[in-house]
């Protein structure tokens, strides 16, 4: 009987090992999938605001091109640009121009900060997936353990384990019943049954 509580305690332990190690390799991945979102996000945001630069250039040069054309189309009216009507056609674009050029860079940089909380996101992920799978661990092993001492305690009772004769369950000592030597049910029906 103590040869095969050895086993069984033994196979116990290889599980629990192997279950370990399994939820530590799946926290590490997770782990490294949520890293590597995270920085993925921050290349995002890298890029919005660089195609907010980019953007915001897009609209001074159209701004520029346009009070060009209009300074090009005044003059060659004969209208002085620098004074009435021309100047606040020429003042208005250029304000426009600024605020367009100020848009670009706003909206850049709320899908920037989009990426950026991302990011956060993901690093805390991370960060849980790690705290997850050491748990999941540590609640293996105290798993694991208690089955290897039900196991210990089930191989040492002295009589009353699985299939002991004279014993229905458990030992006299925790509270199991007496009912004699072995399987005495072919008596009962030679007995019973009118001889």
């Amino acid at each position: 009987m103590c040869v095969v509580t050895v086993a069984a305690m033994a196979i116990m332990a290889i599980g629990t090992a192997y279950t370990m190690h399994a939820e530590g390799q799946a926290a590490k991945y997770n782990e490294a999938v949520d890293v590597q979102n995270a920085k993925l996000a921050n290349v995002q945001a890298a890029n919005a605001n660089a195609q907010g630069s980019y953007a915001a250039d897009q609209a001074r040069i159209r701004g520029n091109l346009m009070r060009g054309q209009q300074i090009a189309a005044l003059a060659a009216n004969n209208v002085d640009v620098t004074t009435g009507s021309a100047a606040d056609i020429l003042g208005d674009t250029a304000m426009v121009t600024a605020a367009n050029e100020r848009q670009a860079r706003i909206n850049a940089a709320q899908r920037a900060y989009g990426f950026q909380v991302q990011s956060m996101n993901d690093m805390g992920a991370a960060q849980y997936a790690k705290w997850q799978g050491k748990t999941q661990q540590t609640g293996t092993l105290i798993k694991g353990i208690g089955s290897m001492f039900g196991a210990a305690a089930g191989g040492m009772t002295g009589f009353g384990g699985p299939g002991s004769a004279g014993m229905n369950s458990g030992s006299i000592l925790t509270g199991g019943t007496y009912t004699g030597a072995g399987n005495t049910s072919y008596m009962n029906m030679a007995w019973g049954s009118g001889y």
